[in-house]
Formats: C-alpha cells, sequence, structure tokens
C-alpha cells in the first residue's frame, strides 16, 4: 500500500487509491472550507454532462457540500477510472477522490465542491424526485447519453439457455432496476423513441431481450462499463450459440 503525505495536516498516512492526498473526510473537509477552490462550470449542455446525469440518477447522491457515485468494488474499479476521468474532465480545479470501502464492497467517487452541487441542482438534479430536465428529454442526443449512464449503472446482463430441434442456444436480456417512476417512465420512452421493443412487466424492471435489439443497443447507444461490454459481447458459450438461426456448434467451431 503506497503512503502518502496529508495535503491539510502533514502527517504520513496509508493511502488507498493512489490518487488520495488526504488522510481523513475531516481533513478534505477542512482544508476545502479554509482554501475554497472555485470550480470551472461546464458552460453549455453536452453528451458527457448527460452521461453524468444519468450516471447520478441511478448511482449517486448531491449534498450540500459532496457529490457521490457509488459503485461494485469488485467489478467496476474499471468503470470508476472512466467517472473520474469524466468527471475531471467536466468540472476541473474540484477536489475528487476514489476511494475503495471493502466493508460495504463499494468503491466511491467523491467530488468535494459546494459549487458542483449548486451547479447540478441548477440543472435539474432533485436528489429526491430523480425527475429529468428538459434540456435532456427535448434532445435525444443527450436522452441516448442519459439512458447509458443509467444502463452503466442500473443495468445487468443475464442469461437464458434453451434447446432446440436445430442446436442449442442463448439470449441475452439486459436490464435496467430502479423503484423510481420517473426514471422507469424515461427509458422506457426513449427507447421506444428510437425503435427498440423493452418489456416493462414490474415496478421496477425494464428489460431487452431480442437479439436485434441487443444489437442496435451495442451500435446506437453502448457501454462504458467494462462490465457491460464484456457481456454484450459474448456470442458463445460452450456449445450453446447466441441468438436464433443458428446451428449447433461442432467441436472444432467451439475451440475458436
Amino acid at each position: 500500500m503506497k503512503e502518502g503525505y496529508c495535503k491539510r495536516c502533514k502527517k504520513n498516512f496509508r493511502a488507498r487509491p493512489k490518487a488520495q492526498i488526504f488522510c481523513s473526510l475531516i481533513c478534505s473537509n477542512r482544508f476545502n472550507l479554509n482554501h475554497k477552490r472555485y470550480a470551472k462550470l461546464p458552460k453549455r449542455y453536452s453528451v458527457e454532462l448527460a452521461e453524468l446525469f444519468g450516471i447520478l440518477l441511478g448511482d449517486g447522491s448531491v449534498t450540500k457540500y459532496f457529490t457521490k457515485i457509488h459503485l461494485n468494488l469488485k467489478v467496476e474499479k474499471e468503470y470508476a477510472r472512466f467517472v473520474n476521468n469524466l468527471v475531471s474532465t467536466l468540472f476541473q480545479e474540484v477536489s475528487i477522490s476514489v476511494t475503495e470501502r471493502p466493508e460495504r464492497g463499494m468503491i466511491e467517487v467523491q467530488i468535494s465542491s459546494k459549487d458542483v452541487s449548486d451547479y447540478l441542482n441548477e440543472i435539474g438534479f432533485d436528489p429526491r424526485e430523480r425527475s429529468i430536465p428538459d434540456w435532456i428529454k427535448n434532445s435525444n442526443q443527450f436522452a441516448l447519453a442519459t439512458v447509458r449512464g443509467l444502463f452503466d449503472t442500473e443495468g445487468t446482463i443475464g442469461f437464458k439457455f434453451y434447446k432446440g430441434k436445430n442446436g442449442n442456444y442463448f439470449y441475452k436480456q439486459l436490464t435496467v432496476t430502479n423503484i423510481n417512476p420517473n426514471i422507469l417512465s424515461f427509458v422506457e420512452s426513449v427507447l421506444l423513441a428510437n425503435g427498440f421493443q423493452p418489456t416493462r412487466k414490474s415496478k421496477k424492471n425494464i428489460y431487452i431481450s431480442n437479439k436485434e435489439d441487443i444489437d442496435k443497443y451495442i451500435k446506437e447507444i453502448g457501454s462504458s462499463n467494462s462490465k457491460l461490454t464484456k457481456k454484450l459481447k459474448i456470442q458463445k458459450i460452450k456449445q450453446f450459440a447466441y441468438g436464433s438461426g443458428f446451428k449447433r456448434m461442432s467441436r472444432q467451431q467451439r475451440r475458436k
């Protein structure tokens, strides 16, 4: 574990993430209150800002002084780096920390800036209602980026296997889960408007199941989270082929 040197109290400490510059949240808070750093805020809406908005809707929280994004420590370390870079690009000259929380199984990206919290509130992020603002709804490009952020944080991919007369097949099911009706209605409307055929059978899930829609999702929306992209690219699992219309694979094909 790397040894760090606290920027505020000037003491050595064990730095968990390499970028950690304070020994504790207390030192981080006091340093930022006494040496206020004014964030360079985005001057216009963008695809990157819309994607961050989707990430926050999925796994984020915005308080008076902090903005946090909570990710899975086991499978989303790479995605945490992406989120860190995204935030650093959007909000320059702010204090950003990436902290592992093994006891909770989480990795936490935190923006320590009241300016950023105020800005996110101003552009429509309501921590309680989590409704989608008009600047996203009125732009298909921004809406798709927001959906990408939501699927990357709240999405999972399942596999369904079946045996047919002509061979063994499997299909993928891309699911986004959220208990907020505003978010689910938004995701459903965006998918329908872009030619997808989503299924909404419960109060908290929306599914994309057929192969054409999965391929369309990869091409038109995509993912920034390797946890999803790796599964989206799978075309065969042992003797099972992805989608309908495939013939059973031979041993030689399975070895490729």
